[in-house]
């Protein structure tokens, strides 16, 4: 698996652009044609391994992303409230996950492109590569959407197959199409895999366990990715907006007709960092340098509040192998109510005085073991406990209680196998206090909120954290949940206030620049940060 991922990088790297056209491009492949050379099976693994950097907890992904904006505004990560900059975006760091996603979508175009000129033998035996890919795609296309809004896709990453660069500037395609578009395929492709699993031609059976670095070539958890990507998405869309009545109708068909979802933690779809990964996809260091070294290590109090608040008189079980103590033994976080100036402080304070928590060392930060998850059974049971208590599927409050609850057990079991594998003593190791402490604390959470959405929305919120603060960002647009409060930005120029969006990186509007204007049109002839999404709140 090694070798064939190496001879992938050479492809992937040749693909580098962003969703306009490059000239260099096509003096690097001036025969597009001879795409036809490479195997459906090893560009799988192309869209995979360039998709990777965005999937796992990678330095770069952490550093310059997740945490240096999406984690500010989800207040999933301690921050100071620097004057004139406690909102700023880096537009470099926008475009490389703008370019990141498509130079994946361009790995994509080949394998479709390959594909498609296959004979039928050829699509039997290759389909489930390109259907596995496909639903990787959709993922990542719903969180590039979920940053910008309307982007390209339907007309972009075709440039290395045509060669054509004067017409491969791709137009914006509506979020609220495309959308709709991965409700309707994730479905599809759900029931495909689900009918190739067992049925795989002998050679994409051989290939698959070798080139699905994700899965290990395991259709039912394909399946159960693809059903419940697709329940992510059709909630995000069922509160509110044009596609509520398509999202709740899907949410419906998946929970009352029983579709595999990813149900527990072995199910859990996820990418290991050391002993699994056995062709070294990922740096297990990682972790270090974006969390023990990085600028954002220091707890949220918000966080910090709701571990230790949800349940009067008790702390969450989660919280010791989440966060340090700071130099008193207390949990504190960083507040937005603070001053820079109290802020300022603190942080200058040696690290035998310290008055904010961390993030704790054992569990994430020295943790070369660490599980970087994509979709987990935890983000599933509180998917369905919000179904169950609007109303969008058969279960009432009995089945939504029942899912908050083991919302809570599976992120505990989650967080507490990560703890029990890592290799560090620097931070806290504790013993997993068992399913039914876990169970007991959570049903007192739920009967303790007055608010049920509240309660639910902001325990899929903690269980996002710092991990997955995209995801909790999302959640926060589109239901109000957590209430969270962000000081006014007096000393900015622009971003005064936390923003409902990022703008479009600098580069689109350099390289595809009469798309960009277009859209920018169509926007009200502002690309603004504070244009809410079509499903937000």
């Amino acid at each position: 698996m090694k070798k064939i991922y190496l001879s992938l990088i050479l492809l992937a790297a040749a693909l580098f652009f962003n969703s306009c056209a490059d000239s260099e491009y096509s003096d690097i492949y001036p025969k597009p044609s001879e795409t036809s050379k490479a195997s459906c099976d090893k560009l799988m693994t192309g869209v995979f391994y360039t998709g990777r950097t965005y999937t796992f907890n990678s330095y770069w992904r952490a550093w310059t992303w997740d945490n240096y904006s999406l984690g500010v505004y989800a207040q999933t990560v301690g921050f100071t409230n620097a004057d004139g900059s406690i909102y700023a975006v880096g537009d470099s760091y926008a475009n490389d996950r703008w370019v990141n996603f498509y130079n994946m979508l361009t790995q994509f175009r080949v394998l479709e492109n390959v594909y498609n000129g296959l004979n039928e033998n050829g699509k039997n035996t290759y389909r489930i590569f390109k259907d596995l890919a496909e639903v990787f795609v959709y993922d990542h296309l719903s969180q590039v959407i979920d940053i910008w809004g309307d982007v390209p896709f339907k007309k972009a990453g075709y440039l290395y197959i045509t060669g054509d660069v004067a017409g491969s500037y791709p137009a914006y395609d509506k979020a609220t199409e495309l959308y709709g578009m991965m409700l309707t395929r994730l479905g599809e492709l759900a029931s495909d895999i689900g009918t190739l699993n067992g049925n795989l031609d002998a050679q994409a059976a051989a290939y698959l366990p070798g080139q699905d670095f994700i899965n290990n070539g395991d259709l039912d958890k394909w399946e159960r990715y693809a059903n419940s990507l697709r329940l992510r998405l059709a909630v995000r869309v069922a509160s509110q907006g044009t596609l509520a009545a398509e999202g709740k109708q899907v949410v419906a068909e998946i929970l009352n007709g029983g579709k595999k979802l990813v149900e527990n933690n072995t199910q859990t779809i996820q990418l290991p960092s050391n002993n699994d990964d056995t062709a070294n996809f990922f740096n297990p260091d990682d972790l270090r340098t974006s969390y023990a070294d990085g600028n954002y290590v220091n707890a949220s109090q918000a966080m910090i509040d709701a571990l230790t608040t949800a349940v009067i008189g008790e702390n969450d079980p989660r919280l010791p192998i989440l966060y340090s103590k700071n130099a008193d033994g207390q949990y504190k976080g960083l507040s937005t109510h603070e001053t820079i100036a109290e802020q300022q402080v603190n942080v200058d304070k040696p690290s035998a005085e310290r008055a904010y928590s961390r993030i704790d060392s054992t569990t994430v930060s020295y943790n070369t073991e660490f599980i970087s998850p994509i979709l987990t059974a935890s983000e599933v049971d509180f998917l369905r406990a919000e179904a169950y208590q609007q109303g969008w599927a058969t279960g009432g409050d009995t089945k939504a209680k029942q899912s908050f609850i083991d919302g809570v057990l599976h992120s505990a079991q989650f967080y507490f196998a990560e703890n029990a594998i890592s290799p560090s003593k620097l931070g806290t190791t504790l013993k997993y206090p068992g399913d039914a402490a876990i169970n007991t604390y959570a049903t007192k959470a739920w009967e303790a909120a007055t608010d049920k959405q509240a309660v639910i929305i902001t325990q899929k919120w903690v269980n996002f954290g710092f991990i997955q603060p995209s995801q909790a960002w999302n959640e926060i647009r589109r239901t109000g949940y957590p209430s969270l409060y962000f000081p006014v930005d007096n000393g900015a120029q622009v971003l005064k206030n936390v923003p409902n969006r990022v703008k479009y990186p600098g580069s689109e509007r350099s390289n595809n620049g009469a798309n960009y204007n277009t859209q920018v049109e169509s926007m009200g002839g502002d690309d603004s940060y504070y244009i809410k999404l079509f499903w937000a709140k």
